[in-house]
This record gives C-alpha cells, sequence and structure tokens, in this order.
C-alpha cells in the first residue's frame, strides 16, 4: 500500500509559513508569454510521463469543507503509472483517506471508520474522473494533472487562459521563478503557477465568480514532483486490514431514490 509517511511534516510547516510561500513580481516590459503555449507545455510534460509522484496540500473554507465533507486543510499524495495505475492518499484532521485504482476496480478507503468500497472501473487512467463524478459524485484530487492529455481536460472547462504576470516561490529557502495562468471558467477562476525550470505547478488557486467579490474557494501547493519514480504494482493494490469492512459505494442514482 502507498503511503507517505514525511506528508503530514511537509504539510505542517507549509501551514505555518503560507503567507511568505508566495510572492508577486513586477511585471516585464516587453511581449508577455504565450499563456496557452505555456499551460501546452506543462501538459506534455506530465503526458510523456510514465511513472510519476507529487504531494501537495489543499486549503479551502471551513464552511465549504463541511459540506463538501472534506478537511478544511489536508495533505494529498499522489503516484501514478500509465496507462492504468493510480493510488492518492489525503491526509487532514482524523485518519488518513486513500483512492486506489488497479486499471479494473477503484477503491476508497476511510480510514477514520475502518472501511472500503469498491466499484467495478475497467480502463484507463482517463475514464476514471468522468465516470466517478457522473455516477458517484466524486473524483480523485486533481484530476486534471493525472490524465494523459491534461492540456484539452483543463481547456474543455475554461472559457479563456490568459497571463498573468510572474511569481516565485520560497522551496526550501530556495526561489522558484513561475509565469502565473488565468483559468476563466463559468463559476469559478483559477490561478496556475507553473515553475520557469521544468513547467510543473507550484499552485493552484481556485476563485468564485459567483459573489461579490473575489473569494478564494481552494488554495493547492505543490510540494514535490518526481517525474523518475521506481513505482511497484504493489502501490495500487488494497490489502483490507483487521477489523475494516467493505461497503457498497452508493451511486448518486441511488442515493436519490433513497431520499424519495
Amino acid at each position: 500500500m502507498f503511503k507517505l509517511p514525511l506528508l503530514a511534516i511537509s504539510t505542517a510547516l507549509l501551514f505555518s509559513s503560507c503567507a511568505t510561500r508566495y510572492a508577486i513580481l513586477p511585471p516585464d516590459a516587453g511581449v508577455s508569454p504565450d499563456a496557452d503555449a505555456l499551460l501546452k507545455t506543462m501538459s506534455t510534460r506530465l503526458a510523456s510521463t510514465k511513472q510519476f509522484r507529487f504531494t501537495a496540500t489543499r486549503t479551502m473554507p471551513k464552511a465549504l469543507a463541511e459540506k463538501m465533507n472534506q478537511p478544511a486543510e489536508a495533505g494529498i499524495g499522489v503516484v501514478v503509472a500509465r496507462p492504468n495505475k493510480l493510488a492518492v492518499t489525503v491526509t487532514g484532521k482524523g485518519a488518513p483517506r486513500e483512492m486506489i485504482f488497479d486499471g479494473r476496480t477503484f477503491t476508497v478507503v476511510d480510514g477514520l471508520n475502518n472501511f472500503y468500497s469498491k466499484a467495478p472501473l475497467p480502463g484507463t487512467l482517463d475514464r476514471v474522473p468522468g465516470h466517478l463524478a457522473q455516477v458517484y459524485g466524486f473524483q480523485p484530487p486533481l484530476a486534471e494533472f493525472i490524465v494523459s492529455d491534461p492540456y484539452s481536460g483543463i481547456k474543455e472547462r475554461v472559457e479563456s487562459v490568459s497571463y498573468l504576470g510572474k511569481g516565485s516561490v520560497n522551496e526550501g529557502g530556495k526561489t522558484v521563478p513561475c509565469q502565473r495562468i488565468g483559468l476563466q471558467g463559468g463559476l469559478a477562476d483559477a490561478e496556475l503557477w507553473l515553475a520557469v525550470t521544468d513547467s510543473l505547478p507550484r499552485r493552484l488557486k481556485l476563485t468564485t465568480t459567483k459573489t461579490a467579490g473575489s473569494r478564494v474557494i481552494m488554495d493547492v501547493d505543490f510540494l514535490t514532483w518526481d517525474l523518475q519514480a521506481q513505482v511497484s504494482d504493489s502501490a495500487f493494490r488494497y490489502q483490507p486490514s483487521a477489523g475494516s469492512e467493505e461497503t457498497p459505494m452508493i451511486s448518486l442514482s441511488e442515493a436519490r431514490a433513497a431520499q424519495n
């Protein structure tokens, strides 16, 4: 089973220093970079990588987190093996939750309540986010970065892409220059920070466009990337722990029927 023993430590350090992690830099004179081209470069980098892992933290307003039954502050660890394997660990208040996909079955593990649910899901990673969202009403966190073509997936969900300027990220005392891309949507806007050095995401900030003024509804900080990860198949197998109980994964249609 895939574990992230250092994720909780990294999360605590980031939450304590979030205010000093990012800086927006003054604009340069001259022609701005092509935001769409920057997005394509990121997508190509991830799409061409067969196995990779990354860690991140996610924060959201407490009221929204409670509505979504999610912790307001969470650490996220993701391992991908193309074309059809995924392991996700989400740590926050209480025991960790895990999601495992082995190309045939999608498993969700609730460590807090010691139960797990399985759903048949044959196919590749590209099928996972859409199928889970349509049938069960959820998808893995940061799913847009695990599919084989992140660029197309992001473009389908936004109305426009724009260049917002430069920024910098403090990574362990080292300054990483970034390009900031704006992703404008109908319900929310996003700001994606891509490192100049490797074109990989460092920040994803979502703000609502349906309220008076701009309000952050989610802020994701990418802590580490490993595009040369050596991952064994054991990372994508789930072995129930002693005393754990299997419960059905309830679909949206079943949930609606139970309410009537």
